[in-house]
């Protein structure tokens, strides 16, 4: 997957607040004006005929429509769910490769989009919807509250010198905790990158997350009244390998053959990030 340009407003929202805003719920304005402008490209491309024919059809099926009506006017009035149906049955119809004569012996294969499911995905992406198209099907992205509180939160953090290793890793891994289930492996390796880089930032000692943690462990940063929470850290840090190791491709299986759970990705990615916050507001700038 290739990751999306940001702009310079967006730029500048990750440099003052280290977010892009919360995610939302629902399709505004501005994501559906973008959306009909995808359909447009569709419509316009070689193909048109033979995708409108059957984008419209799976349409007025699934909704029970009838009467004259466009897609674009679809896009304008659904609501939310009945919206991200659409999205899939937009997909479907301009990922199809369709049969177009080009002139009188001349017939090749057009499809009405490159790309589609990667361009709802950026278009969702930039106007922070919180959905994401994974193999023709919408999924909910990991819960919006969390990617205010503690995505933000932690990428602000890291906004100081010697932490650039921590903020390069822990942007892939959101990269790839919002990438689909074949890439879900690929977020906890980047999410313990994350943190074994923030521990080494933070100024302990150690190759690697084991010796780090134990590092971590014997340090006054932790009061003792939390001095349970330093072996606790220390589990959960070896339980996101041991997950990654049983369910994840880097280790022999065949890709994409059981991808890990969303869930844990979801569990490794927003802990990296709170504990991420946590180090950089106990530990002191230079």
């Amino acid at each position: 997957m290739i990751e999306r340009r940001l702009r310079y407003s967006e730029r500048k929202a990750i440099a003052e607040t280290g977010d892009l805003g919360p995610l939302q719920e629902e399709p505004s304005q501005e994501l559906r004006a973008a959306f009909r402008h995808l359909i447009g490209e569709a419509e316009s491309s070689n193909a048109h005929v033979p995708f409108l024919r059957a984008t419209k059809g799976a349409c007025a099926k699934y909704f029970g429509l009838s009467g004259d009506w466009s897609l674009a006017s679809l896009a304008n009035r659904l609501e939310s769910d009945k919206f991200l149906d659409f999205v899939e049955i937009f997909v479907e119809g301009s990922s199809e490769n369709y049969q177009v004569r080009l002139g009188r012996n001349r017939v090749t294969s057009v499809r009405p989009l490159a790309a589609p499911a990667r361009e709802i995905n950026e278009l969702f992406d930039r106007h922070r919807f919180g959905y994401r198209l994974y193999q023709g099907e919408i999924r909910r992205i990991s819960s919006p509250a969390l990617d205010e509180i503690v995505v933000g939160p932690a990428l602000l953090a890291v906004q100081r010198q010697g932490w650039e290793e921590v903020e390069r890793s822990f942007r892939e891994a959101i990269h790839h905790q919002r990438g689909g289930a074949d890439e879900n492996d690929d977020a906890l390796t980047a999410a313990n990158a994350a943190v074994e880089a923030a521990l080494k930032a933070a100024g302990f000692e150690g190759a690697n997350l084991g010796p780090l943690a134990k590092d971590f462990k014997k340090s006054s940063v932790v009061p003792p009244e939390l001095r349970g929470v330093p072996e606790a850290l220390d589990t959960l840090l070896k339980r996101s390998g041991a997950l990654r190791s049983s369910h994840g491709d880097s280790h022999g299986k065949q890709a994409g053959a059981e991808p890990v759970p969303q869930e844990l990705v979801d569990l490794a990615v927003n802990w990296a990030g709170a504990f991420i916050v946590y180090l950089a507001e106990a530990i002191p700038a230079d």
